[in-house]
Parts: C-alpha cells; structure tokens; sequence
C-alpha cells in the first residue's frame, strides 16, 4: 500500500464552506466551489506567484460541481454544477479571461476578482429539480451527466450536457425521499442509487420505469456510493459509518465493516473514492483514511472447505477433467475441474467410520482404485460412480491392515493394481473383466543381495573414503560369498510408493531411505541409503517425532524437450508448394511423437523415439549407429509405400473433381485437389503441433522428507542434491509433491500449509554438474493453515490443485505473472476467478490466508555439500595474499625466485589478534628498513626538588642505621643501600650530628629513640 504525502497547498481565503472540487486539464488549475463563489488555482505555481481567481458573485448557492468535456477547444473548460434552488448552470472558462489586467483584487484577502459576466462565454442553466441538487457527475461511458435531489418526484437525472441550452424533457425517475447518491459501473453498464429510505437500487441506463434489483441492509441513511470496477462490487456508506460491500450479479451483502476509530474533530464521514490502480478505498472526514482492498474470493465470511472432514487424498482424472476428492470419513466426491461443480459422491464407501487411505485411476479413466484402512480395496465405475468388485486380504492384523498406496499399471499385458499395506507388503492384484474378484497376480520378495567387504560388514555406498578391497583375500578362506541375503523390509516400513512403469517402483520408508523395485520380475533391485543425522542432531529429532526423516510422498522426475519435427514440416511445405509431396525416404529418423489431443504415443512410420541419457558411451552411440543402419532399408521401404500411397490419392481427387464438375478452370481445379490432399491428410489426425519430437531424459527421483528437505536421487542410490524451502516457517515437513508434464518445475507443500514452486529444468538436464544454484525456489505462498497432503497440476487450465487436513480442496494458478492466485475452492457458488494475465495486480487470498506470496531472487535454500562429505577444495595459506596485509608491506625486499614452501591449512580460522612480524624481520631502527615508528614524541624531564634529610656515606634513612648494618648477615654480601644515592655533608657538620646522636656512655635505648625522632624529621607530612 503506498502512503499519500502531500504535494502542495494553497488557502482561498473564502469565508463560505468548500461544497466541490476537480481539476481543470485545458487550463490545467484546481477549481474548488465555495457556496459564494469558485476559485481557481495554479498548483505548480511556487512562492509569491500563486495567483488565486475568485469568480463571484453567483446567483444561487453552489451545493455541487464536476468537470465536463464539453468544449472544443483545448484551452477552455466546462464547469456543470448544481445549487440550492435545483438548478444545473454550465459555465465556460477560457485560458484568456484569466488575466490579470481583466482582474480586480480583492482587498480583504488580495484574490483576483472575476465577475460571471466578465467571462467569454455566458452561464447557462436549467432547473431540473425542485429541491437542492446533491451531486452531479458526467459519465464519458454514457456521454451523459447525472445529478440526484432529495425531491421525490425527480430524484435522479440522466441526460445530455445540450439539454440545458433547451427545453426538451429529461429521462428521470423519482424515489421516495429521493436519492443522497449515486454511481455507474462501466463494465455491467449498471447505475446504483442510495437515498434516505436506506435501499440500495440497481438501474439500467436506459430503463427507468423500475428497477432492475434493490439491496436492503443498511439501518441509517445512505449518504455515499462507490464502484470497485474490477471486482464489480458496490460499496455504500451510511450515516453511522457503517459499509457494505455487494456483489453486482448477486446482489447480496460479501462484507459489512464500520469505522470505530476515535480520531480529533468531527467523526462523520462525508465522501468517498475508490482507487482502481492501487485497489483502496479513501474515505474524507477530518481526516483522510485509506482502506487497502483484501482480495478474497468468498460468499461468506466461513473459511472455505469441501469435506466435513480432513482431505487424504485428491486425484485428478485427465480423460474426463475431473477431479476427485477424498475425506477421512469414507466420503468419495468428484468434480468437474473447469466449473467446480460437483458431479456425485459416494457416502460410506468402504463402510461406516472405516477411513480411505489410498486411491487411484487407470490410464483409461474409466476404472477407480480405493483402498481402506482396514486392508480392503474396491473398484469402482467412474462414470456412475457405481461398485464393480472388492477384495480382502486373508489373515490380516488389525494394526498394520491400512492401505499405503495404489497405483494402476499393465504387468506383462495385463491390467494390474500394485498395492502395498497389509503388515508392509507389496501385492499385484489383477484386475481382469473376465472375473467378479481381484485376484494375487504375485507378491514381491523383499529378499535383497547386499556387497559385504573382506570383514564381512555390509560396504555403505555413501563412505567414499572407505579402504575395501572389491575381491576377497586369498588368506580369508572363511568368506565364500560377496552378498549377503537381508530381508529389507524387516527393517524398512513403506510409508508411500510410486511407479514408472514399465520397469521400477519405488517405495519410502519411515526411516528416511529408499526401495527401488523391479516392477515385472518383484524384486529388490536398490536400496538407497540415506546418511547419518549428526549426533548432535539426533536427540533433539527424537524428542519431537518418533521418525523425524520418514519419506512422506515419493515421484519419479522424466525430463522432457519438445521441438517440431523437420521431417514433417518439410512433408508439410512439400504439400504446400507442390501437389505431391517431396517426402525423403532416405532421411533416418529415430524419434517418440506425441499426439497432444490423445496423450497417447502415436506409431509414425517416419517417427521414432529420441532418450537422451547423461552418461552416453561411446559404446552405446555405436550400437545405435549399427541399429540405425539395419533399419535403414526397412524405412526406406515402408516411406516408398507411403509415398506411391499419396500418389495415388492426388490421382483419384483429380479424376473425381474432374468427372463432378468439367466447367471449372483449370487454377481452381488444383486449387480443389490441394484442399481435398489436406483435407484428407486432416482426416488421418495429421497436425504440426501435434507432431512434436520429444527428447527423454534419465529418470530422477524426488523425495520429501519430514525433515524439511526434498532429496533427489539417481536410479544408482546416489545423492545428487538436497534442498529446503525458504518460508516464514522455516523447516516444516514436506507432505506433498508434483510436477507438470515435461517436469520443468516442481510443486511441493509442505506441514505449515505452504506450496512451493521449484524450478528444476536446468537441474535434470545434467543432473551431476556441481555448479550450485540449478535448482531455483520460484515462488512460495500460504494455501492452507494445516497439512498440504495432496497437490496435482493441470496442464490444460495450468491450474494447481490443493487438498489439506482443513477440509478444504482449493484452486491456484500456476503461471506467471499470476502464481499463487486464489481461484476458488470445490463446493463453492460461484464461478473460479480467473486472473489477469496481461497486468499484474495484487494477489487474490482467501479468507483465512493473509500473508501475500513471496517470490524469491536468489536461491538460498540449496545446500552446498553434503553432510559429512569431505572437502573438495580445502583452505591452502597463500603468503602472496597475505603480505598487503602486513605493516611492512611498503618494504620492498630484493627478487627472489621462488623457493618450494611448505603448504598447510590454517591452525585456525580467525584473524590474529596482533602482529609481531615487524619484529621478528629485521633490527629495530635499521636504515635498510626503515623507523619501525614513523615519529616519536620527545619530552622534557624536569629533576624534582629533593628534601633535605641527614645522609651518609654508607646511606641515608633507616637503612644506614646500627640496626640495619648488625643485620647485614641475614641479607648476604649485598647490601639493600647500594643503590641509592650517598651525599657527602661538611666534615664539622658530620661531627656534630654524630656527637649528637651517639654521645658516650648511651645506651641502646637511648639510640632507639633517637633513630624514632630522626624517622619523624625525615618525613615531616606525617606530623599532620
């Protein structure tokens, strides 16, 4: 939503309240109608140059004015407005009659004055009403204005700006207590009025004898109405600011909402306007408030569902384009995908309270699959909807009994259903029209031949480190195997399964790995590891899910190109340009053409088919070059026969258009013969965008963990990537995966109710490169509130189908510019909302949805290496690099050749704290390297005044002391007065202090307190 700022402001110095305003475009000024008078304002005039023309006095008072392109020339404007006695005036303004020299000033306020009659054209006016003229509007649309009254007799007027120069009678109606306001909608070429008695009406522009609908909801009077155009809805205003919002073709109430904002000044709102461009709706009181329009699709104010209960699974049947739905409660419904209706349900399919877990559709469309949490599977008609056999399975547990999933495949030319469940086992049921039952075709053996190395430890084909040897030792004579037997499933439980028929099924398991089968013999061909959690991660996994990996939805990715077929366009052109076609049967083609209408392969004799693989031996493109030319004379051949084949058929069109019609000339017979070829050739379904060469590449398959990450796999087991999809909830499971047709991107929705939108085109063309960024997150948006568990893309409508535990099945466009779209959901009303392709607008949600979808620029979800895997490119010091870096890189030392060093990793990854290199390289003020310092501060030192106390040649203080010297012994030969300073005094000086301090006779007492006062004279600041 983009905020308003103000761009410039002016003050007309009128007395008399604003009743209107518009913009003048010849004249290019604002004209703003007081109830006295009009002024016009220059809006880019800056400063002192803002000259206002006041044009007064009028005649009535003004209640209304608007805009009217009614004058020709480019430099003048019509102004068409209404008073206070009912009339409508038209007044011509002229870029001439506002000059200054026609203009008096006015000397309250300094505006320039301008009298009505000083104007080149005069005032023209006509009353239409009998009491004041509310609003006035021109509709370029109509050609016509409109203005209402509060009279009842002519409450409302739509007519031409020419009938105020005469007195014809004027298409009105009259409505009780007449009508407040009033608005036109362009695209349902409809009017609405509101007024005092509180209906809303809906009237045709040409029919006014009644109504055409009335809207009644509003409890205060109907003050203002606007039109969302696009949406085609009606928003009304009443008194005690209360609006509703309608629907046009419906004419019910979508919305009702009241402004309960305590704002200064009066509170009542007296006008309105709806703006297209950013889809708001501005409302005028005091001040001025922006509504921004929330796009939802909605009847009601409900959340929207489709099932009563969670959805399990949704299914979409491309022969009939009808999609089916299913509930937890046993509940079957189908839909016709292009109008959301609902076609039949099957209630209590499988029983009462028994819950379907699974179910499918064969390639005919025709035969629906359903399998139950009891064990049980059904067939049913899907055209009427009807049971046609059931199946249960013998010595069941009540625990593990459910159903993991179906799926419909042909097994050695016969109709099977491939199901897994039942205690983790895999059974393919044939579904035979001969018999009334399904009946065990055969069950797959989970028993698998696992590598074991010369320790006997099964070899993990993810350790690319591990030191084995491919062939046993000669000195083991223990090991007589290199396989070992397991039981797969004894330790893997299925949790969905997925097939790519004619060859491999493939199953997930709880624990996070992978089971490639072989489909026609039922057999293990591959078990794909995933690797070890880190083991810091692993507790906190355990404590939120008991299988924090589990493979929640499994598919096979086969990448498609398209491009049109040279050898049949030059079949084409040579049908064009000639009447028998140029065909070259000496051209090898060997390529899968696609018939679009049918979506079935179609046998061409001059089309085959084209499988582009990643890892192409040379040996492998010599034996399609062998086979190619064993080929060669079988197509020559059979072109030669198709060829005399058309030749023939020219031949007989000639002699046919010959025989029916001999008047024609000679042109137009050719002409008929070329039209009958292409007729003909239209006959045998023969179209150039049906004939397409489709390039197959390997097979890749996708996984979605409830880790959060979606892994891609090779049919070998090994890892090629990992992604996880950036969103507002970050990390959530991945429940649900699909493609479109050619697999150019993926479509992922995962435990939060988010859908993500992948592009993995470039990813599957070379699935091994190590570039990073190949798989790019398009574009992610909030679908549901819950668990996604279903996603299905339609190619026809490109149209995303989403299924969710909240019950509701909903509709999302899939293409740019409008991904995310909300549609609509199945069991709803009215019809899907289709988006605007040509502009982009602001993303339509649904009623519980309010986070906008979320495009993404930059891939940040992919992650760069895998866990545990080594580094390819390890950290090497590199010295050159890390010279400028150092303070003495201005040194430049003398060349010299470079010497083998020493490579390692760094010790650690952190920027050293100090350098000391500086002082390891050279000598501290060396002239060849330089002043380590480049200047150094010098200082003054002042020596301080020394106290006078009594000092000696062997020391001063205490320390010279007879008590310091008869303890010397115990400080060893050195003396603690050393050091310090010794001052020699005047011998008479020295004489008679030491006769002082040491008299004859004293004793040692006596010299102790003598050495105390000397103490306290040595220090006299101790004495305060």
């Amino acid at each position: 939503m983009m905020n308003l700022r103000l761009q410039g402001c002016a003050d007309i110095k009128e007395s008399s309240w604003v009743t209107g305003v518009d913009y003048l475009p010849g004249l290019r000024k604002i004209t703003v109608a007081t109830e006295r008078s009009f002024a016009l304002w220059d809006y880019r005039a800056k400063g002192k140059n803002q000259n206002i023309f006041c044009i007064k006095p009028l005649d009535n008072s003004v209640q209304c004015m608007c805009y009217v392109p009614h004058s020709n020339n480019l430099h003048e404007d019509s102004i068409l407005y209404g008073d206070d006695l009912g009339y409508l005036s038209l007044m011509t303004i002229a870029a001439k009659d506002l000059n200054t020299k026609n203009a008096k000033v006015d000397r309250k306020n300094g505006n320039l004055l301008l009298e009505p009659s000083d104007l080149s054209y005069a005032v023209c006016k006509r009353k239409l009403h009998d009491n004041w003229v509310l609003k006035v509007k021109y509709f370029p649309e109509l050609r016509c204005f409109a203005s209402c009254s509060a009279s009842s007799s002519t409450s409302f007027i739509l007519e031409d700006v020419n009938r105020l120069y005469d007195n014809q009678p004027c298409r009105s109606f009259g409505v009780p207590k007449g009508v407040n306001c009033f608005a036109y909608c362009a695209r349902a070429n409809i009017l609405t009025t509101g007024g005092n008695d509180k209906i809303v009406r809906i009237w045709h522009p040409h029919i006014f004898s009644r109504p055409t609908g009335k809207m009644i909801g509003h409890l205060f009077t109907i003050i203002d109405i606007v039109v969302n155009e696009k949406d085609q809805h009606v928003i009304s205003l009443s008194t005690a600011r209360v609006f509703r919002i309608w629907d046009i073709h419906t004419l019910t109430s979508l919305q009702v909402f009241t402004d309960n904002e305590e704002r200064p000044g009066e509170k009542r709102i007296h006008c309105m306007w709806f703006d297209e461009k950013h889809e708001r709706l501005i409302t005028g009181s005091s001040v001025l408030d922006l509504w921004p329009l929330t796009r939802t699709v909605q009847d009601t104010m409900q959340v929207p569902h489709t099932h009563d209960r969670p959805v399990v699974q949704v299914l979409y049947n491309q022969e009939l384009s009808q999609v089916v739905t299913v509930c937890s409660e046993s509940i079957i419904k189908v839909w016709e995908l292009e109008t959301g209706k609902s076609v039949y349900s099957v209630p209590d399919a499988h029983g009462s309270n028994i819950e379907i877990t699974a179910i499918a559709v064969d390639a005919s469309g025709y035969r629906l699959v359903s399998g139950a949490v009891d064990g049980s599977i059904k067939v049913w008609d899907f055209g009427s909807g009807q049971e046609i056999r059931m199946w249960n399975a013998e010595e069941v547990n009540e625990d593990d009994s459910a159903i993991v999933g179906l799926q419909y495949c042909d097994v050695n030319g016969r109709r099977c259903i491939l199901a897994s469940g039942w205690n983790n086992r895999i059974r393919l049921l044939e579904d035979n029209q001969e018999c009334r039952e399904l009946t065990v075709y055969f069950e797959f053996s989970d028993l698998y031949h696992s590598p074991i190395s010369e320790s006997g430890i099964i070899s993990s084909p993810f350790n690319e480190f591990a030191k084995s040897s491919p062939l046993p030792s000669i000195s083991n004579a223990q090991i007589t195997s290199l396989f070992r037997k397991d039981n797969v499933l004894l330790s893997n439980e299925m949790s969905c399964l997925a097939c790519n028929a004619p060859d491999h099924v493939i199953t997930g398991c709880m624990n996070g790995n992978l089971i490639l089968w072989n489909l026609p013999e039922g057999t293990v061909n591959k078990i794909f590891h995933l690797y070890d959690p880190p083991s810091a991660n692993k507790s906190s996994h355990r404590s939120k899910s008991l299988y924090p990996r589990q493979v929640a939805m499994v598919t096979f990715l086969v990448h498609k190109t398209r491009r049109p077929d040279p050898a049949y366009i030059k079949k084409l052109t040579g049908f064009v340009n000639s009447e028998i076609p140029n065909v070259d049967v000496n051209e090898k083609v060997s390529k899968e053409v696609l018939d679009q209408d049918t979506g079935q392969e179609v046998n061409d004799p001059v089309m085959g088919q084209e499988v582009i693989g990643q890892d192409t031996d040379d040996q492998q493109d010599e034996n399609k070059t062998n086979e190619f030319a064993e080929k060669d004379d079988d197509t020559k051949s059979e072109l030669e026969q198709e060829h005399d084949e058309i030749e023939s058929k020219i031949l007989e069109r000639k002699e046919r258009s010959e025989n029916e019609d001999d008047a024609l000339v000679a042109t137009d017979n050719d002409a008929v013969s070329t039209s009958s070829i292409r007729k003909e050739f239209d006959e045998d379904n023969i179209d150039p965008n049906s004939k397409m060469i489709v390039s197959l590449f390997d097979p890749i398959v996708a996984s979605c963990h409830a880790d959060g990450y979606i892994r891609f796999w090779n049919l070998e087991g090994d890892l090629l990537q990992e992604c996880m999809s950036i969103t507002k909830r970050h990390g959530s499971g991945i429940s649900a995966v699909c493609s479109d047709e050619d697999c150019n991107f993926l479509i992922t929705g995962d435990s939060k109710g988010y859908v993500t939108i992948w592009d993995i085109e470039a990813f599957l063309k070379n699935p091994k490169a190590e570039e990073n960024g190949l798989i790019k997150q398009v574009i992610s948006w909030r679908a549901h509130l819950t668990r996604v568990v279903s996603l299905v893309y339609v190619s026809t409508m490109q149209v995303i189908v989403s299924g969710s535990t909240d019950g509701s099945v909903r509709l999302w466009y899939g293409q740019e510019p409008q991904r995310g779209h909300f549609m609509g959901f199945f069991s709803q009303h009215r019809p899907w909302n289709f988006p605007n392709t040509e502009r982009s607008s602001s993303p339509v949600l649904p009623y519980d949805i309010s986070e906008v979808p979320q495009k993404h620029s930059k891939n940040l979800s992919e992650r760069k290496s895998k866990p545990g895997q080594a580094f390819r490119y390890p950290l090497i010091f590199k010295s050159d690099r890390w010279k400028p870096m150092r303070r003495s890189a201005y040194f430049q030392a003398p060349f010299r050749h470079a010497q083998p060093e020493d490579k390692k990793f760094f010790g650690a990854l952190q920027k050293p704290l100090f350098y000391n290199d500086h002082l390891e390289s050279f000598r501290t003020a060396e002239m060849q390297s330089g002043a380590v310092f480049r200047a150094l501060p010098v200082y003054k030192i002042e020596t301080p005044e020394r106290i006078q106390t009594p000092a000696f040649e062997f020391g001063s203080g205490w320390q010279g002391s007879t008590l310091q010297f008869q303890n010397a012994s115990k400080y060893g030969k050195t003396s603690p007065t050393k050091d310090l300073p010794k001052v020699k005094a005047p011998v008479g000086i020295l004489a008679h202090r030491h006769s002082k301090m040491y008299p004859a006779g004293s004793s040692l007492a006596a010299m102790n307190n003598s050495n105390s006062s000397r103490k306290r004279s040595q220090f006299p600041y101790n004495s305060l």
